[in-house]
C-alpha cells in the first residue's frame, strides 16, 4: 500500500521535531474546527507569511474565499535589520457575490522576530503589526495584530519545510456599512512554507474567522522568490 504524503513528510523530519510537527497539525485541526462557521468579505487572502523574517523577497499568490472570488495578490518583503521586515501587498479580487464590484487592496506589515527556535523552545515568533485598505462597493480598513509561529524542517539536499500558523486580532472599519462601522475580529492562517530551492519556494495556506462584518474562510498558494545572493 502507498504511503501518504503526511506520513513520508513525517519520517522526513527529525525525531526530536516529529512532536511538533504533530503539534502543529492538531492546532490547525482545531482551527478549522473553530472557523467552521466563517462567512466571506468581500476581499479576502491570506498573509503567506512565515515565522521568520527575510532579507527581501516576492510573493506571487492566489486566493479563494468562496463569494468573496478569487484574489490575486502580489506582496514584496524588505528587510530593515536582522531581526525586523517590512512588507508591501497590492492585489485585485473579483467577488462572485451579486451586484458586487471588483476590489482593489493594497497594504502594509511590520514584522519583528521576539524569537528564534532554540533547544528549550523549538519555536519560531514574528510578531506582525499592519493596516490593509480595499476599495469596491464600500471601502474597508483591517488593523490587524498577530504572531506567526512555527517551525523549520531540513529535508534532503535544499528541501526544507515550515509548518506555521498565523492568529490575528484585527480591528475592522466599513465606510458607507449599514449598522456598526467597526468590529474586532480574530483571523487564523493555518499554513506550510515549502523550500525546493536556495531561491524558490512555494506555501500553501488555509485561512478563517474575522469579525460577523468581515469574517472570511478559504485557501491560498503562492509561489515565492528570494532574490540569488540575499538569502541568509
Amino acid at each position: 500500500m502507498q504511503r501518504s504524503d503526511t506520513a513520508r513528510v513525517a519520517d522526513a523530519l527529525p525525531h526530536a521535531g516529529r512532536a511538533w510537527y504533530l503539534t502543529l497539525s492538531v492546532l490547525a485541526a482545531l482551527v478549522l474546527l473553530l472557523a467552521r462557521d466563517a462567512q466571506a468579505q468581500a476581499w479576502a487572502y491570506p498573509s503567506f507569511q512565515p515565522p521568520a523574517t527575510t532579507t527581501r523577497e516576492f510573493n506571487f499568490g492566489i486566493a479563494d474565499a468562496g463569494s468573496a472570488g478569487t484574489a490575486i495578490v502580489l506582496q514584496w518583503r524588505e528587510g530593515y535589520s536582522p531581526r525586523s521586515q517590512f512588507s508591501l501587498d497590492v492585489g485585485f479580487s473579483d467577488p462572485d457575490a451579486r451586484g458586487a464590484d471588483n476590489v482593489l487592496f493594497v497594504g502594509g506589515q511590520y514584522g519583528y522576530q521576539i524569537a528564534k527556535a532554540s533547544a528549550d523552545v523549538p519555536l519560531d515568533f514574528l510578531l506582525t503589526a499592519g493596516a490593509g485598505l480595499a476599495f469596491g462597493n464600500k471601502t474597508t480598513l483591517r488593523v490587524p495584530l498577530g504572531v506567526s509561529i512555527g517551525h523549520r524542517f531540513p529535508l534532503d539536499g535544499s528541501l526544507a519545510l515550515t509548518p506555521y500558523v498565523h492568529p490575528r486580532v484585527s480591528l475592522d472599519f466599513c465606510g458607507g456599512c449599514k449598522g456598526d462601522e467597526s468590529q474586532l475580529g480574530i483571523n487564523f492562517d493555518v499554513g506550510a512554507n515549502l523550500e525546493l530551492t536556495r531561491v524558490l519556494a512555494v506555501r500553501g495556506t488555509a485561512f478563517f474567522g474575522g469579525s460577523d462584518r468581515f469574517g472570511n474562510d478559504g485557501i491560498g498558494i503562492s509561489l515565492v522568490w528570494t532574490p540569488p545572493g540575499l538569502r541568509r
